[in-house]
């Protein structure tokens, strides 16, 4: 008998107590062995996570220079939603967006972030130029459902403005970020934007800011380095690469 029936449920038995130390020392093992395994390499493999956003907006316009001057490294990315043990999955670095605090790894200030409006050259050009932040209130906002702690919603961004926001008008909502910024492009209105993410298309004009009014992110962009295995040559590498290349950005 593994289990005794008590008045509030069940309880182990001896018996019950040692099958459970010996199963959890086994999938302990188990699991253990599996992650070791993962940390194995290809000679000159490299795994990098990011966020989607930050890959598809930043990141890919930029890796093509990394691949130049390393062409002997086998770069994996990784973008989805945030690894909690990097090691255990395989992944040398990492690029998140916080305040700096993770536990088990090194966190290294990568790039400030800012958030203000975004639109499309398109929606402006049938539109009358802004003059202040309140004529915010009479255009199409574009809206993220808040599914992200970090992102910063139009009535958050208003009030830090000192505008009261009214209750939300007609507008969009999308629940991503990849789709949001695809409506701004084709001028269905005006979202906001995280300045990193929208810098290139800031640089190229497909993206313009209708208003100069910007908020200062208290969270910024962080690379991060497991501590508990030791730095590879290539992860050096993309680390010396990707600092340096932060570097030459400007607010």
């Amino acid at each position: 008998a593994l289990f005794q029936r008590r008045a509030r449920g069940l309880v182990l038995t001896v018996a019950g107590r040692r099958l459970h130390e010996a199963v959890t020392m086994g999938l302990g093992h188990i699991a253990g062995t599996a992650a070791e395994l993962r940390r194995i390499r290809r000679a000159g493999e490299l795994t990098v996570s990011t966020s989607v956003s930050f890959a598809n907006y930043w990141l890919m316009s930029r890796v093509a220079k990394f691949r130049a001057a390393y062409p002997e490294v086998q770069l994996r990315l990784v973008a989805s939603s945030p690894v909690r043990d990097l090691t255990a999955s395989g992944i040398d670095l990492a690029v998140r967006y916080g305040r700096g605090r993770w536990d088990g790894v090194k966190a290294i200030h990568l790039l400030d972030n800012h958030v203000f409006p975004v639109c499309a050259p398109s929606y402006m050009a049938r539109r009358r130029p802004l003059q202040s932040i309140t004529d915010l209130l009479d255009e199409t906002l574009l809206h993220l459902v808040e599914y992200d702690r970090n992102w910063v919603s139009w009535e958050a961004w208003l009030s830090a403005m000192g505008v009261l926001a009214p209750p939300r008008g007609p507008g969009l909502e999308f629940d991503n970020y990849l789709v949001l910024t695809q409506a701004v492009l084709d001028g269905q209105g005006i979202a906001l934007g995280g300045g990193r993410l929208a810098e290139d298309f800031l640089a190229r004009g497909t993206l313009i800011r209708p208003i100069e009014a910007l908020l200062r992110s208290d969270k910024s962009f962080y690379l991060l380095i497991p501590t508990d295995q030791p730095m590879s040559e290539q992860a050096r590498a993309f680390h010396d690469w990707i600092l340096a290349e932060a570097r030459e950005r400007t607010v």
